[in-house]
């Protein structure tokens, strides 16, 4: 009895181990065959070409690709769709684009030569609802050589089209899909990228799964779960418990506490990103008639101390420029640091008494995320030092995207840019050009006629010269002034996941990612 007893026992105890090492087993792969991304703010949509917002390319980059992709670096372009870089004519007015071959969109159908037509023809088309229509606008024409190729006749030797073919707004999107559906809710089955669209609960969670047909071969991980969670502190106790593996946004005020997580690594590394302060310069457009005066508006710049607000605030998580087009970008030169308005408060304040606009009320439109909530109240406390009283109007993400484009509703706007493409013509041109530009509302035809010049070249010096002119122009108006260049500041899991990381436009894509040895 006691040998059969003692046998049992052996038994049981195998048996136990074996099912606990199974257990683990599947533990294991249950840890790393998802990610959980954690967002502060909601995406607008899921359509590539009908958004414009990062939180929306978060999502959309996973599943739609361009022709050609931004290096990691910043440095250099790839092809992605276009099986190599395009073949220009001699006069510059021609480009033929090949195609790669074996490519499906994620429902099966083939990814042809059709599908690029489509895009420009949707972007050209004004009531389709592109938010990038400049991405085609150097295309004159196209003619399909056959289904893997398609040559562009261009208006000028355009010296950005490879950029803005690189933009996310210049997805490639199943034609057929796009017509039957809305993507914005439901794009499943319209990319041709390593992940689909499986469901979502709008504003609040997003899943996708792998693409096992994928042309560039399944991804690693198989799942990837957004969850949006509007409260940092809640995000990043999140990140501490381990129910969230990644945040790509951390702020400058969060970034110490997240990089105290165990098992997590934080990253801080320099970006394209820009964030700056948008003036409304005319009766029609603003709320204070007195916007229209260049010199009070170049008094509200000069009352702010923004050296002081990155120093204190963002603790060595960003850098300053004095222009708008920062030192990362293609087309800076050193020379536009001369165009920004240096602080002076005391002149700012002689300014404003001089004609008599002590106690005048001004708005500041921003939206409720926290680094343009904590930036607002700055601007708000230094501008009331010259006797400038400030109304912060702040709203959530998508309904402060469409507010800033309307008229009366704002003196003074927070914006940022994550320069996607690194060119920085497609900064200026389209936030500021009088076509595009419908959040600053510049409309000005000498600054339009700089920015067209540095786009209808290839020639580097000869793009800076023009850039140069148009950075003076808009910034010596006082329309805007840059804030700072942001650094990208984000926090994974290490014991889960490698080779985790952001391009400097702030774009991330897990089917680079791998699983941590």
């Amino acid at each position: 009895m006691k040998k059969l007893l003692r046998k049992c026992m052996i038994l049981f105890a195998v048996c136990a181990l074996v099912m606990v090492s199974g257990c683990g087993s599947k533990d294991n792969t249950e840890l790393t065959d998802t990610i959980n991304i954690e967002m502060t703010t909601a995406p607008v949509g899921l359509h590539p070409l009908k958004t414009n917002d990062a939180p929306s390319s978060s999502l959309t980059a996973q599943m739609f690709e361009t022709l050609y992709q931004r290096s990691y670096d910043g440095t250099t372009y790839e092809p992605l769709l276009a099986a190599e870089m395009p073949q220009f004519s001699d006069d510059g007015l021609t480009a033929t684009i090949k195609l790669r071959e074996g490519v499906t969109f994620q429902d099966g159908s083939p990814f042809t030569a059709d599908a690029v037509a489509y895009l420009i023809d949707s972007l050209k088309d004004s009531n389709y609802g592109s938010m990038r229509p400049s991405i085609v606008e150097s295309i004159d024409s196209y003619e399909i050589k056959d289904d893997l190729t398609i040559v562009l006749h261009l208006a000028y030797s355009d010296g950005v089209l490879v950029a803005k073919l690189a933009h996310s707004n210049a997805c490639i999107v199943n034609p057929q899909l796009d017509k039957q559906k809305d993507l914005l809710v439901d794009p499943s089955g319209a990319g041709t990228g390593p992940y689909q669209y499986v469901s979502s609960v709008t504003g609040s969670n997003y899943v996708l799964e792998a693409n096992e047909n994928y042309w560039g071969g399944s991804p690693v991980i198989k799942h990837v779960n957004f969850d949006v969670i509007a409260d940092e502190s809640t995000a990043v106790a999140r990140l501490q418990t381990k129910e969230a593996d990644a945040y790509f946004t951390v702020s400058a005020t969060s970034y110490n506490t997240v990089e105290a997580i165990s098992d997590f690594t934080a990253v801080n590394e320099t970006s394209s990103a820009v964030y700056y302060l948008a003036l409304r310069s005319n009766e029609a457009t603003a709320l204070n008639p007195l916007m229209a005066n260049v010199e009070f508006r170049k008094a509200i710049i000069q009352a702010i101390d923004l050296n002081t607000f990155v120093d204190t605030m963002m603790d060595g998580k960003a850098s300053r420029s004095d222009s708008i087009l920062g030192p990362t970008l293609v087309g800076y030169v050193e020379e536009m640091e001369q165009a920004g308005i240096a602080y002076d408060k005391d002149a700012a304040k002689a300014v404003i008494d001089k004609n008599g606009c002590n106690g005048e009320s001004i708005t500041l439109l921003t939206a409720t995320r926290q680094w343009q909530q904590d930036l607002a109240v700055y601007i708000q406390a230094e501008l009331q030092k010259v006797g400038i009283q400030v109304n912060i109007v702040s709203e959530e993400w998508a309904s402060f995207l469409t507010s800033a484009k309307e008229d009366k509703k704002k003196d003074l706007c927070i914006l940022s840019w994550s320069n996607v493409t690194g060119d920085g013509q497609q900064m200026l041109e389209p936030n500021f050009s009088t076509k595009n530009g419908l959040r600053v509302k510049y409309n000005n035809a000498e600054f339009d006629a700089y920015v067209d010049e540095s786009a209808k070249t290839t020639v580097l010096e000869e793009r800076q010269a023009a850039m140069k002119k148009a950075v003076e122009k808009i910034q010596g108006d006082a329309i805007v002034t840059p804030i700072y260049s942001a650094n990208q500041l984000y926090v994974f899991n290490f014991e889960k996941f490698a080779n985790v990381k952001l391009d400097k436009g702030g774009l991330f894509y897990v089917k680079d990612f791998t699983l941590a040895k």
